[in-house]
């Protein structure tokens, strides 16, 4: 799985100079350095002097307590100590909580041409999104050909051979009120909690080409509401023809997982003939995973209400009429 493109500080600063209140102090000639790691660093114990597991390459953010700690240090010692840490050439240095940064900090940053940043956000706030955003750019990617849909609130990923009627589903899909990722080509992205996520992988997003027609804009038919840039992935489904159905766990009693970027999904064979409609298949198969995920079973409430009634020994046939709702009806 290629791991994407480096990224340099500028362009984080840019993108999240509003979300992070994030402010340029010093060392702006260090904005292209870049970025090739999403964890964060609080460089505590290196402030005070041990640089032995010291990693250059991770951002490093100084909060209350650090900034508290090295006021307390003599003025050569915290010259001493920034001059060790800058000339390791990190990709910048963050002070939180609106702190004023050291003279010391400043002066060893434009030295070191290394850009030094300020925020108002708290430490643990700032760090928390900075590694969420950092983690979606960094995370592992593959491309794979397949469809994605947002379905009831599930990101579901439509797979199936060449001409088997992927883009015919998704366009169904939305016509019925669900909302368009992705056609064709999907960016798979792994993300650490366990979560992948899909996008296009077109630079022009939210056009499809359909069989018959050609290409069409998703917006200009269906609304902006009808479309999203991205969405996790919770469900698989593959559309497959009727040579390569077949029967065996059509119960629904185990439920047939596959392995994408490492992660178990479910999975669901969606078969494809004439006369069915594979987007209410997909449909169904998300309104049952989303029972399942509640705790709601239907194969395995079946099979068990099944057994009952043989262990009871109650000839299987039609309910008594008493049992009946509808019984006005007659």
């Amino acid at each position: 799985m290629p791991m994407p493109s480096r990224m340099t500080v500028h362009k984080w600063f840019l993108r999240m100079q509003y979300e992070l209140s994030l402010r340029l102090v010093s060392g702006g000639e260090g904005l292209d350095k870049e970025l090739t790691t999403p964890q964060v660093s609080r460089p505590g114990l290196t402030l005070a002097g041990y640089f032995r597991h010291f990693d250059p390459r991770q951002m490093q953010v100084l909060g209350q307590q650090e900034i508290a700690y090295v006021s307390d240090l003599a003025p050569a010692r915290r010259s001493e100590i920034f001059r060790q840490m800058l000339d390791a050439d990190m990709p910048c240095v963050v002070v939180t909580r609106g702190l004023e940064p050291p003279a010391e900090l400043v002066e060893e940053s434009r030295r070191a041409a290394t850009a030094l940043l300020s925020t108002n956000m708290s430490t643990g706030s700032f760090i928390a999104r900075t590694i969420v955003y950092l983690e979606e750019e960094f995370g592992p990617s593959e491309v794979l050909h397949a469809n994605l849909a947002e379905v009831y609130g599930v990101g579901v990923l439509i797979q199936g051979k060449s001409g088997i009627g992927k883009s015919e589903c998704m366009l169904e899909l939305v016509k019925r009120g669900h909302r368009f990722v992705a056609d064709d080509s999907v960016v798979l992205k792994h993300i650490t909690g366990h979560r992948v996520v899909g996008t296009s992988a077109h630079p022009l997003k939210y056009y499809m080409e359909v069989r018959g027609i050609g290409i069409i804009s998703v917006v200009t038919i269906f609304g902006v509401t009808a479309v999203r840039s991205h969405k996790r992935v919770g469900l698989v489904a593959t559309l497959v023809g009727p040579d390569e159905y077949n029967d065996e766990g059509r119960t629904g009693l185990d439920q047939e997982e596959v392995m994408l970027m490492g992660e178990m999904l479910p999975h669901v064979r969606v078969p494809v003939r004439a006369g069915r409609s594979p987007a209410v298949l997909v449909e169904v198969a998300t309104m049952d995973f989303l029972a399942r995920r509640m705790g709601h079973y239907a194969a395995r409430e079946f099979d068990e209400a099944l057994l009952r009634q043989i262990e009871s020994g109650q000839e299987p046939g039609a309910a008594p009429f008493g049992d009946w709702d509808d019984q006005a009806d007659f």
